[in-house]
């Protein structure tokens, strides 16, 4: 994982301020939005969030959804399992084959703004963890920072100066999620924050068969 941490970066690293930031350009209105659209979580699914954070996505989440959070950053989960307590379960670990306890179990993965801090083999790593994670029918939700042609130069350069050094075009994070996935959807957005920013959601089903 790659991320650079210094600087006003590095205020970004405690949970509270995070949180703070999060609330700033990712106001509750659009969570809300967002969730709907592309997680779509139903009460009693189960869900595995890689790279959870303080876990603020919960705000807008159905209750009764079987929450399963795992960040590396101590402090983020110390902050989740305090706030959320009994709505979920808070792991400070990286997500691999071994943490994937019930193989098959999950209706969703969640990777919120984690791809572009993998290099290509990590997060290829990842999209294998989710897919096996996955109950058939599954989806995989990420959604991460991303050049396109045509985003504003604002935009460009906010998205430039994001933690994560390995921010890709959205044929870069395709190319990555269909050498696991064969069902990939893609859907660029300049809206999901306050300020001007271009995201890459990837939805990534298991298929049935």
């Amino acid at each position: 994982m790659t991320q650079t941490t210094r600087g006003i970066r590095a205020v970004l690293s405690i949970p509270w301020a995070y949180s703070f930031y999060r609330r700033l350009v990712f106001d509750e209105r659009r969570q809300t939005a967002y969730v709907q659209r592309y997680v779509r979580a139903s009460a009693g699914d189960r869900i595995l969030d890689i790279g959870c954070g303080p876990a603020d996505v919960l705000e807008s989440l159905p209750l009764g959804v079987r929450y399963e959070g795992f960040d590396l950053s101590e402090a983020y989960i110390d902050q989740a399992r305090r706030r959320w307590k009994n709505r979920g379960t808070f792991h400070c670990a990286r997500v691999d084959d071994a943490a994937v306890a019930e193989p098959g179990a999950y209706d969703l993965v969640l990777s919120y703004g984690v791809l572009h801090h993998l290099d290509d083999d990590e997060a290829v790593a990842l999209f294998k963890v989710a897919r096996r994670a996955l109950k058939p029918g599954g989806r995989l939700v990420t959604t991460d920072p991303c050049y396109v042609p045509g985003q504003s130069r604002l935009a460009r350069y906010m998205v430039s100066k994001d933690r994560g050094r390995n921010v890709r075009d959205e044929r870069g994070y395709l190319t990555l999620a269909r050498q696991v996935f064969r069902d990939v959807t893609a859907h660029v957005r300049h809206d999901l924050l306050r300020i001007p920013y271009t995201h890459l959601v990837l939805e990534c089903s298991k298929s049935l068969g």
